[in-house]
């Protein structure tokens, strides 16, 4: 066996089937907007995921470190799995009436545009980008047991727990790779992320209001009063990520700037994770 052969991810991928059935409608919080919300995020990730996939596939053999390599695939492996499993809650959505097909769709115009007219470089800046929004979402999902708790399915709290695990173990890998390719692309590195933040913003506001109307609760006052205030609000979801959302264009940041490793831990012991 080769000493390459030996390496390991210092993560797994998790083959998961979460298997959805008879999941309420109302599942986070018994509340239209907030599930709605978290529906729409969902509605992103299959096409989103293959676009972060793309964008390492596209640079990868120009990476000769044996280590990172290693990290790459378990990375894709991860990704890969992560756009299963929400594709079939997303599947399941739409055959109950919550019509999410349209935004993937249009999502996936969207990244195959910017598959052809960005170059490599462009890709993983925008995936560098698009991760750290996902880890910080992540970080703050396992941190605020006040939330989370409020997923009232078992199984969709198991599958946006495990996804945020999973998404903190990985979350330096394309990081790691932009920089050991382009030591001097600052420039590029925050160019595309606050493009990539803007436009994340307006797909899912748009993703929003059309839930919400499809689902005749646009007119819902108090549901819109209290997801922007669970979101935006004092300690709100969100707007406690401004700050660590941020950090990003720091010139010297790096991802594991923000330690997540306690709650990972926590939440694999939880999901009884083996590894």
């Amino acid at each position: 066996m080769t000493a390459q052969a030996k390496i390991k991810a210092s993560f797994p991928v998790r083959r998961m089937d979460f298997g959805f059935k008879d999941v309420p409608k109302y599942w986070f919080a018994n509340d239209p907007f907030l599930t709605h919300f978290l529906t729409s995020l969902s509605s992103l990730f299959p096409e989103g995921e293959f676009f972060f996939v793309t964008s390492m596939r596209n640079i990868r053999d120009q990476i000769d470190d044996p280590v990172m390599q290693k990290e790459i695939s378990a990375f894709i492996g991860q990704e890969a799995m992560h756009s299963k499993e929400h594709k079939a809650f997303n599947d399941y959505a739409t055959a109950h009436g919550i019509d999410v097909d349209y935004m993937h769709r249009r999502v996936g115009k969207l990244l195959k545009f910017g598959h052809k007219i960005l170059s490599h470089k462009q890709q993983l800046a925008i995936t560098c980008g698009l991760e750290h929004f996902t880890a910080t979402i992540a970080n703050q999902l396992m941190r605020r047991e006040d939330i989370n708790g409020l997923m009232i399915d078992p199984m969709m709290r198991k599958m946006w727990l495990w996804h945020a695990v999973e998404e903190s173990e990985h979350k330096s890998v394309c990081y790691d790779a932009y920089q050991h390719l382009y030591k001097n692309g600052y420039g590029t590195r925050a160019t595309f992320m606050a493009l990539a933040w803007s436009i994340l913003a307006l797909v899912l506001v748009e993703q929003q209001v059309r839930l919400m109307a499809k689902d005749k609760q646009l007119l819902n006052i108090s549901s819109w009063r209290r997801g922007m205030w669970t979101l935006f609000g004092y300690k709100g979801f969100l707007s406690e990520l401004a700050l660590p959302l941020l950090d990003y264009f720091r010139p010297g940041f790096h991802p594991e700037d923000h330690f997540s490793d306690d709650m990972e831990a926590k939440y694999k012991a939880l999901l009884k994770f083996d590894n």
